[in-house]
Order: structure tokens, then sequence, then C-alpha cells
């Protein structure tokens, strides 16, 4: 009784430190279910970024999924390094059309550099809509991002290449690109950014 009470307590805390605009604790928890639904015989890929979420080249990332189609049940590690470029990459314009959250903008500001965290992506049933989750520090332990996106992906190069064009990047409450999460000490910036990227999986 003692540990549910304990669970429940968590998870109570972790709702209230995000507000309706950030990154949804049930899409996290939801991360392990969608990660086991590749199927099928595995491959070794090195996975490269580029775009508004650029490849770090001193600390390239590899994983094991799904053969011939990785992005279908989905990629994770940790530590990933990803560089976030001065641009973000994509029209913020586009991604603030019709939307009701705050605008979102077209370019890293501060947060700019090379970023050190747990990294997961996933199709949501079987795509074409996917959740990427990126929960990171800089190398050297300042600052903080929580990045969520939930957005339409599409699959190129015999499905090695999936490419986001004008999604919305999520950024959690408490983020901070100079400060810390643990003590919460600012400066704080949750502004959304407006994304695009690709990802290409090489075997």
């Amino acid at each position: 009784m003692k540990q549910s009470l304990g669970v429940a307590a968590l998870v109570l805390l972790a709702v209230v430190a995000c507000d309706s605009a950030s990154p949804s604790l049930t899409g996290l928890l939801s991360d392990e279910a969608q990660l086991a639904k590749g199927g099928g015989s595995q491959t070794q890929y090195g996975f490269t970024f580029a775009g508004g979420l650029a490849s770090d080249p001193l600390h390239p990332f590899s994983a094991t999924a799904k053969t011939g189609d990785p992005f279908y049940g989905g990629v994770s590690g940790d530590p990933v390094y990803l560089t976030l470029p001065a641009s973000s990459g994509g029209d913020a314009s586009v991604c603030n059309d019709g939307s009701d959250l705050l605008p979102s903008i077209g370019d890293w500001g501060a947060y700019a550099g090379v970023w050190k965290g747990s990294f997961s992506i996933g199709a949501k049933g079987q795509g074409p809509s996917y959740h990427l989750a990126f929960n990171a520090t800089r190398e050297d332990g300042t600052g903080w991002i929580w990045l969520v996106v939930n957005g339409t992906g599409v699959k190129s190069n015999n499905n090695l290449t999936l490419t986001f064009t004008n999604v919305r990047g999520l950024v959690s409450t408490y983020s901070t690109p100079t400060g810390s999460f643990d003590p919460r000490v600012g400066p704080f910036d949750s502004t959304d950014r407006c994304l695009t990227f690709s990802i290409t999986a090489t075997p």
C-alpha cells in the first residue's frame, strides 16, 4: 500500500511540474510501449540528424532498429549528443498558424550548442505521426531542456530517412539554456521552437 501511494505521489508531482504547453507525461510513459513495436529482424544503424536538430560529429549515435524500416518501431539511446544550431530550421508563421499555444520562434537563441541526454522517437500506431523526446543538459552539466515533438514525419530514401517540416517543438516550463533544473535556477526559456530537420539511418 505504501509503495502504491509513493508511486501515485511521484506521478502527481511530475504532472504539477508541467504546464499545459509542456511535454506530456503520458507521452513519455508510453515511450517503452512504442519502442517495443519494431518486431522482425533487427539491424544496427548509425543515425545522422540534420537541420534544426543536428548530429555532433564527435559523438555519433547508433542503435538497433527494425531492419529496412528503422523508424517503424522506434529508436532510443542514452546518452545521445545533439547540436542545437543557431536556426531551428522551421518557419514560425507556419507553426503558429491556427495554434492556440503561445507563438513559437525559428531560432535556438541561447540554447545553441551541444546537448547530451536521453533521446527517443517512435511512431504513433503505424505513422505518419511520431513522438520524439529529448531530455538533456550540456556536456558540462549546465542548462536543461526537455523537448517534445508530436508531429508528422515523411519517410524517404527507402524508409531510411525521416523528415519533419515545420513541426512545433514543445519546450518544457523549467528549461534553461544556462541555469539548472535541480535546483531550479534560470534564466528559464520555455518558448516553443518551430523545427525542420531530418534523421537518416545508415546500416
